[in-house]
Order: C-alpha cells, then structure tokens, then sequence
C-alpha cells in the first residue's frame, strides 16, 4: 500500500466512523425530542367558536415550556370584538408529556382577528432530556393566524345538536321522549310502592 493511500486509510476511516456515530445520535435523539404544535383550529361541536390548540406530538416530553408573548383565548365577537378577552400567560406549563394536548376555547373570528391581525408570531421555549441525560434548551417560532377559519362551515355537530335539544327552551321531539320516560318511571315507582305495601298487609 502506497503512503498516500496509508494517509487516505487513516483519516477517512476514522472519519466514516464519527459519522456512523452522529447518525445514530441524531437517531436517538430524535425518540427522546419532543415537537411542540400551537394552533388555532374550528370548534368540532359548536359553530363559529374557535380553539386554540397546544400540543406535543413528540417522543420526549417538554420541559418549562414558555412563550414570548401570551397567546389570545376568549376573544368573542362574530362581526366585532366583543369584550377585552383574556390568554394564556407567557410562563406556560411546568411540562407537556409526549401525546399531551391542551385545548382553549380561543374564542370567534372578530375577536380573535382583532388580535392576531395578519399573524402573531411567538415563540416557544423549552427543555429537554437527552439520550445521555442532560437537559438541553429548545426554541420554535409558530405564527397564529386565523385567516384560513374566515369561511369556516356553521354546521353544529350530531352530538353537540342532542345536547341543544335537551337543554333548549323549545319544545322537541327527543325533549318530548324525555319527559315521557321521566313520567314512566314515576308510575313505576308508585306502583311498586303500591305492590309493597299490599304485600305487607298480606304477610300481616
């Protein structure tokens, strides 16, 4: 073997082995990072409403998670704001396990869009373990915007609609069934008492 190819040998082998190490490493890493996602989205049940979405669908969990700025909930209003809403604070959560989510009921376009304008950029901050152990900072820079919600459908949802039904002030069908199952249930139990207390005479 030639001197050059001696030189060659001994820097790109221990070259290709350095890299098979970091790969892994990135490798690993990545089962134990967690991924923050912060959104707004349609409330699934009630028309017009709007979430705001937190959520770690990362392997690891996020530790002191915090925002630079407070993030907009309750902010009410379909055609204007309404009221001054309120948000989340910027300290936010001591931590948000792998799979955790938390959902804000974030409020109506109006409200929301007075605060958000064309998109309110934040970023989060966190920590987190490494494969060795040690605790490591993170930083992601999301910008909420509602603008895609402006159109979003008004159909109340199947389950939300029973709800309504049995809450309403109007008179329904399933409202109908529900009293009449109440009265059922009293006569029932007025005829068991009423079997009871002749049984009683009996035995006496």
């Amino acid at each position: 073997m030639s001197v050059l190819a001696q030189i060659i040998a001994y820097i790109v082998s221990p070259l290709a082995t350095l890299l098979a190490v970091w790969v892994a490493y990135l490798s690993l890493l990545s089962r134990y990072q967690p991924q923050l996602l912060i959104y707004y989205q349609p409330n699934p049940d009630i028309p017009s409403l709007i979430d705001l979405v937190i959520e770690n669908i990362g392997s690891g969990s996020a530790i002191a998670v915090a925002f630079s700025k407070p993030l907009p909930i309750a902010c009410f209003g379909i055609e204007k704001p309404e009221g001054d809403g309120s948000e989340v604070p910027k300290k936010g959560f001591p931590a948000v396990a792998s799979g955790q989510r938390y959902v804000f009921n974030g409020g109506q376009y109006a409200g929301l869009e007075s605060k958000v304008g064309d998109g309110l950029e934040v970023r989060a901050s966190y920590k987190f373990r490494n494969p060795i152990g040690f605790l490591r900072t993170n930083n992601v820079t999301f910008v909420l915007g509602i603008d895609h919600l402006q159109q979003m459908p008004t159909q109340t949802s199947a389950n939300q609609a029973v709800v309504d039904a049995l809450k309403g002030p109007n008179k329904t069908t399933i409202q109908e069934i529900r009293d009449e199952l109440r009265t059922l249930n009293r006569q029932l139990r007025m005829l068991g008492k009423r079997d009871d207390a002749q049984n009683g005479d009996v035995d006496a």
